[in-house]
């Protein structure tokens, strides 16, 4: 089953990101380690990325009133 992403960061930026696309495990681990080969300035690993009903429902921060 198809349940894992290629989840990125630069080493140089700090920026991250997830890929859109799925793979099997073992294909993203393959994958994974070529991009990390080929681009040693962004580390790259396989993951299973949070449904997105988990990362709407996560909470926010929300401003405290001033009492």
């Amino acid at each position: 089953m198809k349940t894992h992403a290629i989840q990125w960061k630069s080493t140089v930026t700090g920026a991250v990101g997830i890929g859109t696309k799925r793979f099997e495990k073992e294909e993203a681990e393959r994958l994974a380690k070529e991009l990390n080969e080929s681009f040693p300035d962004i580390e790259h690993q396989a993951v299973i990325p949070a449904p997105k009903v988990a990362e709407a429902a996560a909470p926010e921060a929300v401003p405290q009133p001033n009492v």
